[in-house]
C-alpha cells in the first residue's frame, strides 16, 4: 500500500483533476491508515482533509465545503462506514463515496452500494487501484452534476417557455374579448374589473361553505384567466342592439341573449378540435351560464341552483356589481352601498346564497378594486 513513485498514471494524474476549493476527505479511526491515504492522495494531487469517524466527518463537511469524495472505513466506533453513508445521501446527494476495507464479504460489499457507496476498495491495494478508482469516482460525480444541471437548465427553459406560451395565450384571448366589449357601451376596464372581482369572490369562497374541497389555486387561477370570456358571443351582435339607448324590443332582447350560447358554442368548437384546453373549458361555462339564475329563472337554458356551473354562478355575482356601479346611456351608475344591497336582496333567487354571504364578507375589497379600476371617462 506504499505509495510508487514514478508510475505513468499516478504521474498523469497528478493534480487530481479538482478544481480549486475541492478536496477528498478520508475517514478512519485508525490515525496511521489516515496518515497513509493522506500521503498517497497528495502523491496522487488530490487536496485532501482527514476526519476520525463519521459525526468528525459530518461536521468536516458541514464546515469545509467543497468535497467531492469521501474514503470511508466500514468499521468504526459510533456512526459506522454504512450509517455515515446514509448520512451522506441526506447530506449531500451527489457527493461521490468510495467504501476501503479489509473484508470482502458479499453481504458487506452489496450493504455498503445499497446505501449509496459508488465503489468498494478492499486492502491491500496497490496506488494505481486507487488512483483508477478515484479517477472513475470523480468522473462519475462529474457525470452526476452535469445531467443535474442539464436537467435544471430543461426544466427553467421549459417553465419560461410554458411560461411565454400562458402569456401569448391570455393576451390573445383578452384581445379577443376587448374585441367583443369594444363594440358595446360598456367598454373601459370592464374585463379587468369582472377578473378582478372574480378571483376576489373566489378566493374568499375557499375560507369557508360548500367550496372549499372545489376551489383550489388552479380553480382561482383559471377564473382570473378565463372570466374575461364572459360575453365574447356579443361580437356576432348587430351594433344597432348593443349600442340602443333605449330599452330593447323582444326580438332584439332575444338577438342579445344569444351572446351566451354564441360564446358558448364558439368556445366548445376550439375545445372539441384542441383536447386538453381546461382553461377554455371554464371559459365556455362562464360564456353559456353567466346570466342563468339561482331560482331557475335566467338564460339560455334556465338552469337552477347547483346545476349552473360554479365559475358562472361567481361571474354572475362579479359582472352584477360591475354593472350596477358603472355608468350606462340607459341609466346612471349606482354606489357601492347600493349596489351591496341589490346583490343581498337578490340572494337565493338570482344570485346562489353562498356566493353572496362570502360577497359580503369581501365587500369592501370589491370597492377597492373598483376605485383602483375605474374608467378613465369616470376618474
Amino acid at each position: 500500500m506504499q505509495p510508487t513513485a514514478g508510475r505513468g498514471r499516478g504521474e498523469r494524474l497528478r493534480g487530481g483533476g479538482l478544481r480549486t476549493g475541492e478536496y477528498v476527505l478520508v475517514v478512519d479511526d485508525e490515525p496511521a491508515v489516515r496518515h497513509l491515504l493522506g500521503a498517497q492522495l497528495d502523491h496522487l494531487g488530490y487536496a485532501n482533509r482527514a476526519a476520525r469517524g463519521g459525526d468528525e466527518a459530518l461536521t468536516t463537511l458541514a464546515r469545509h465545503r467543497g468535497a467531492v469524495l469521501v474514503l470511508s472505513d466500514v468499521q468504526m466506533p459510533g456512526v459506522g462506514g454504512v450509517g455515515l453513508l446514509k448520512e451522506l445521501r441526506r447530506f449531500d446527494a451527489s457527493l461521490q463515496v468510495v467504501m476501503i476495507s479489509g473484508h470482502q464479504d458479499t453481504e458487506t460489499v452489496r450493504s455498503c452500494l445499497q446505501a449509496g457507496a459508488y465503489d468498494y476498495l478492499v486492502k491491500p491495494y496497490e496506488l494505481d487501484d486507487l488512483s483508477l478508482t478515484l479517477e472513475r469516482t470523480l468522473e462519475h460525480g462529474r457525470l452526476q452534476r452535469q445531467i443535474a444541471e442539464y436537467r435544471r437548465n430543461l426544466e427553467r427553459l421549459v417553465r419560461e417557455r410554458t411560461t411565454e406560451l400562458r402569456e401569448t395565450r391570455d393576451i390573445a384571448l383578452l384581445t379577443l374579448a376587448n374585441l367583443a366589449e369594444s363594440r358595446d357601451n360598456s367598454t373601459g376596464n370592464h374585463l379587468e374589473r369582472i377578473a378582478a372581482y372574480s378571483r376576489r369572490l373566489a378566493e374568499e369562497l375557499r375560507q369557508g361553505g360548500a367550496h372549499t374541497a372545489t376551489i383550489d389555486d388552479d380553480f382561482v387561477e383559471q377564473l382570473f384567466r378565463s372570466s374575461p370570456l364572459h360575453d365574447i358571443g356579443k361580437v356576432a351582435i348587430d351594433d344597432a342592439i348593443l349600442r340602443k339607448p333605449g330599452q330593447l324590443g323582444v326580438l332584439e332582447l332575444a338577438a342579445m341573449r344569444s351572446h351566451t350560447t354564441i360564446g358558448g358554442d364558439t368556445l366548445r368548437r376550439v375545445i372539441e378540435r384542441h383536447q386538453g384546453h381546461t382553461f377554455l373549458l371554464m371559459g365556455m361555462e362562464i360564456a353559456y351560464s353567466h346570466h342563468e339564475r339561482w331560482d331557475g329563472r335566467g338564460y339560455p337554458g334556465g338552469l337552477a341552483g347547483q346545476k349552473i356551473p360554479l365559475a358562472a354562478r361567481i361571474v354572475a355575482v362579479a359582472d352584477a356589481y360591475d354593472a350596477i356601479t358603472s355608468a350606462r346611456p340607459y341609466k346612471p351608475a349606482l354606489d357601492h352601498p347600493a349596489a351591496v344591497g341589490r346583490i343581498r336582496a337578490d340572494s337565493g333567487s338570482h344570485f346562489d346564497p353562498d356566493l353572496v354571504v362570502a360577497f359580503e364578507r369581501c365587500q369592501p375589497d370589491f370597492a377597492a378594486i373598483r376605485r383602483r379600476l375605474l374608467d378613465e371617462k369616470e376618474l
